[in-house]
């Protein structure tokens, strides 16, 4: 291979970028509609819950039935799910190893989530794995089995509660691409979790909602958060 011209253009990579603007994305992130949608569509996770959510949406429109109750479930999911994302995120993903009887008790998903921190533009780590949909799906139709005359509700509960699952990873995938939403909403929420990648990893848990870092506390002003410098190793020895 011949040696590179002055002239030619040498595409950093998304570790490149990190080091030399850790709030930049790489040059190659998708930046119109067009191709934050195809790549979004083209991992596993975002196609796993579509085809979940018609899979659930056809037996729910059989079953009939509409009424107050399923207007109760999507509104009590609304209002827990804020909280949910903020617990997942704080308690599991960044769970730190810890030494049990001379064993280091460790867990894949902080693993891959640390991962995530050290690369924040590489998007191999940002949706969700797939044994945890298997492990959701496989719970949910056990559940089913024996739901009986509750087939209907738990239906709609597990849709509503899919359906925000689909939007969590639409929003924590526009946090590490260069496109987003004209919308004060996502903005909001990309801008935050960037802080919570770039400045300091103990607060902004929430990832498509804000609520839960509000009510419990871990929402500061950015310009009084100091730097953490774990934000990339989250201060463990990789």
């Amino acid at each position: 291979m011949s040696a590179l011209r002055a002239t030619d253009t040498v595409m950093p990579t998304a570790e490149d970028t990190v080091h030399r603007n850790p709030m930049r994305p790489p040059v190659d992130s998708p930046r119109t509609p067009g191709q934050a949608v195809r790549v979004f569509f083209g991992h596993p996770s975002p196609l796993i819950l579509l085809v979940t959510l018609f899979g659930l949406a056809a037996p729910r429109w059989q079953a009939g039935g509409f009424g107050w109750h399923d207007a109760a479930i999507a509104l009590v999911i609304w209002a827990c799910f804020p909280f949910n994302e903020w617990l997942i995120h704080k308690f599991i993903l960044h769970y730190r190893p810890r030494q049990i009887m001379g064993l280091t008790v460790d867990f894949y998903l902080p693993k891959t989530h640390r991962r995530h921190h050290a690369d924040p533009w590489n998007l191999t780590w940002v949706f969700v794995p797939r044994h945890v949909h298997a492990l959701v799906l496989g719970f949910l139709s056990a559940v089913y089995l024996v739901a009986g005359s509750w087939r209907p509700e738990l239906l709609t509960f597990a849709f509503v509660y899919l359906l925000f699952g689909l939007h969590y990873e639409w929003v924590h995938y526009l946090t590490h691409i260069t496109w987003c939403p004209p919308l004060v909403y996502y903005e909001r929420r990309v801008l935050e979790h960037r802080w919570h990648h770039f400045r300091n990893e103990n607060y902004w848990w929430g990832v498509s909602f804000g609520t839960g870092d509000r009510v419990l506390g871990t929402a500061p002003d950015a310009k009084d958060t100091a730097r953490s410098g774990t934000n990339r190793d989250l201060g463990l020895k990789r």
